[in-house]
């Protein structure tokens, strides 16, 4: 057969090409993919709140709170609606319904939007499937979090600006503009959208967005469309439980809106890093759409009949890249990348228009193309189904556990204090416990005055305090504040495995395997004032479950140094900078390199030392057991080494140990 030639597709009309097709049939098969989508997501959607912002936000729904800048007011506005309309089940899982609803509309639109350019239905249906089974879409289609009513609103304002060039007609322009403005009251990528729409706009006819009637009607539409942000004020007048920066005042409104304290986040530093940032995000859309749907992309980007939507996509693609690189963090740009959906959108939008290029070549044939999201769902509904994951609730729960009735406890980290928040504030477990939202907000902790016997005080994470009259002591996965001096507080129960932490079926992302290490952490760092045996074998479980945790391995490696372990340490430090070689999040700005200097510092001083002692005792390398490490700790303590000789009595339990296990091991044989 002789390949035709594509007209390029025209507005108005032209030629018959752009008549409007048989929408009852599109539409019908819209509703059955969205329908289809649903049931799938609901099936792996997460039954008990997930990590990450999950809990803050399912809180600020149930009590009408403000969660974290930008507030997300249409998110719990809508969030509300539906939890109070479909009661089943926890309210956590009512927002992860919640969640694959809004990604089934965003594919079901998706589909539309390609119905509507005359595409070839296989090719609409490839598109919307690809981008239903990408990874970070999926990842986010059946947990509580607002990037799939982003994506959502990502594939409405799109279909709205494929209507506006195809009409030219203001109504259209107009309703995109308010979708756009409506979106950013859910996440404010819709403003930076909005952007990449009038750009787009702009280029393909000025002078009809120039008229003043469109601009007038357009400035009304995005007033209307930003009313759900008068929220904010309203609910934080009534004082919920959840108030994120107390957005009562212009200023603290302002404040809360444009994200001000979380713009020092960023990882950019110079133009240098521009490069990584975009060469992570080239490589993100094959891993996406799979290397040949990328492809397909491209394709569609440079042929004439799609070239105005590849304008439209492009926009929309450097705008997301661009405010990324500015404001991301190392996490947001290098380990997830669920902020950059909305440009796998426009990748996948591309795809289609592509099959449909083929299928107008070679028929029947483009339904090869389905192959890709079948590719692709095969490969990811075992990474995707949570429906058995249990692991942040049950971490939370065992948190409260270690705290008796009465005390308070101050929590911090988004992993862990979101979830107390849910399960204090949602589920109201532990009402005895008074829960401290340390750095909700910007918020310091308040002033304390308590009798830490009577009043017994809990912290999340270390305070970093240094009061001579106080101690921080590590309790199973609290730290409790004790008097200085006075017989440690009695060590927790033996600690068990977290719910489905290791059953292979519940996939884990960072933010989980980082949940998890910290888990083995704690336990390590508690155990390390009574059996370091136990001790350093939590932290190495700690470093297995957590392999991507700079901040972990970091920790592990301060512990290992204060024993004396410090090849162990060295090793810890070197992974840590690895991960990560700029500065260690937090307020000292320490980096892993430093402490690698230094270690490597102290083992230069103590080798010819050791050495010395060493060809004292006599003892080959080879044959160093309990008694040699022994001696070797009395000698250096007498040489006032005291942790260079904690060191060695600890290799010497362990060689006792390994001892007494071959002796087990041959009587068991024999």
């Amino acid at each position: 057969m002789t390949p035709t030639a594509v007209p390029a597709l025209k507005p108005g009309g032209a030629n018959g090409e752009n008549r409007p097709p048989a929408l009852l049939g599109d539409r019908g098969t819209g509703l059955a993919l969205g329908a289809v989508l649903f049931f799938i997501y609901a099936l792996g959607a997460c039954r008990t709140i997930y990590v990450g912002d999950s809990g803050e936000l399912v809180t600020a729904v149930h009590v009408l709170g403000v969660p974290h800048p930008t507030g997300y007011p249409l998110y719990v506005l809508l969030g509300k609606l539906w939890s109070l309309a479909l009661p089943v089940g926890s309210v956590a899982f009512r927002m992860s319904l919640f969640s694959a609803a809004c990604a089934a509309v965003a594919c079901a639109t998706l589909f539309l939007t390609l119905a509507r350019l005359r595409c070839d239905r296989a090719a609409a249906l490839t598109a919307a499937l690809v981008l239903a089974f990408s990874p970070s879409f999926w990842g986010e289609a059946n947990v509580q979090r607002v990037y799939a009513l982003n994506a959502a609103f990502v594939m409405l304002g799109t279909r709205a600006a494929v209507e506006w060039y195809l009409e030219r007609s203001q109504g259209w322009f107009v309703a995109a503009v308010a979708v756009c403005a409506l979106g950013a009251a859910n996440h404010t990528f819709m403003a930076v959208f909005g952007v990449a729409f009038v750009a787009f706009a702009l280029a393909i006819d000025w002078r009809q967005v120039a008229r003043p009637r469109t601009l007038a009607t357009s400035a009304i539409a995005a007033f209307a469309g930003l009313l759900p942000y008068a929220y904010l004020p309203i609910a934080s007048s009534f004082d919920p439980p959840l108030d994120w920066g107390n957005p009562e005042t212009w200023e603290s409104f302002l404040a809360v809106v444009r994200r001000e304290d979380f713009w020092g986040r960023a990882w950019l530093e110079s133009p240098a890093d521009l490069v990584p940032i975009a060469a992570d995000f080239l490589w993100s859309i094959g891993s996406e759409l799979l290397w040949i749907g990328a492809a397909f992309a491209v394709v569609a980007a440079l042929s004439r009949r799609y070239r105005w939507v590849a304008l439209l996509a492009g926009l929309v693609v450097l705008f997301n890249l661009l405010v990324m690189a500015a404001h991301g963090s190392r996490s947001d740009l290098f380990i997830w990348h669920r902020y950059y959906i909305p440009s796998y959108a426009m990748a996948a939008l591309l795809l289609g228009c592509a099959v449909d290029l083929l299928a107008r070549r070679a028929g029947a044939w483009a339904l090869i193309a389905l192959v890709l999201p079948l590719a692709l769902y095969f490969r990811g509904f075992d990474r995707f189904d949570r429906s058995d994951y249990r692991i942040a609730e049950d971490f939370s729960r065992r948190l409260l556990d270690t705290v008796p009735p009465g005390a308070s406890l101050a929590a911090s980290d988004d992993n862990i204090l979101f979830v107390l928040m849910y399960l204090t504030m949602v589920e109201e477990l532990r009402a005895d416990v008074n829960l401290v939202l340390q750095g909700v907000g910007g918020a310091p902790l308040p002033a304390l005055r308590f009798d830490p016997r009577s009043e017994p005080l809990y912290f999340t994470h270390h305070p970093n305090w240094d009061d001579s009259r106080l101690d921080v002591v590590p309790v199973g996965l609290a730290f409790r504040v004790w008097p200085r001096g006075e017989p440690l507080p009695p060590l927790p129960k033996p600690p068990v495995t977290l719910a489905s932490a290791d059953d292979p079926r519940v996939p884990r992302d960072y933010l989980t395997d980082n949940l998890v290490g910290h888990y083995y952490f704690m336990q390590g760092f508690t155990a390390e004032r009574s059996d370091w045996l136990v001790a350093s074998a939590f932290l190495r479980r700690a470093m297995r479950e957590a392999p991507n945790n700079d901040v972990l391995f970091y920790n592990v490696g301060l512990i290992y140094q204060r024993n004396g372990m410090l090849a162990e340490a060295l090793a810890a430090y070197r992974r840590s900078d690895e991960i990560n070689p700029r500065p260690i999040p937090g307020p000292s700005r320490v980096r892993a390199a430093d402490k690698i200097d230094e270690v490597e510092a102290e083992l230069a001083r103590l080798a010819p030392i050791e050495q010395r002692l060493r060809a004292e005792i006599g003892t080959p390398a080879i044959a160093a057991g309990a008694d040699f490490h022994d001696g070797m700790a009395t000698r250096l303590e007498a040489l006032g080494e005291p942790v260079a000789a904690r060191a060695h009595r600890h290799r010497a339990r362990a060689a006792r140990w390994r001892d007494q296990a071959d002796q087990e091991s041959f009587r068991f044989t024999r």
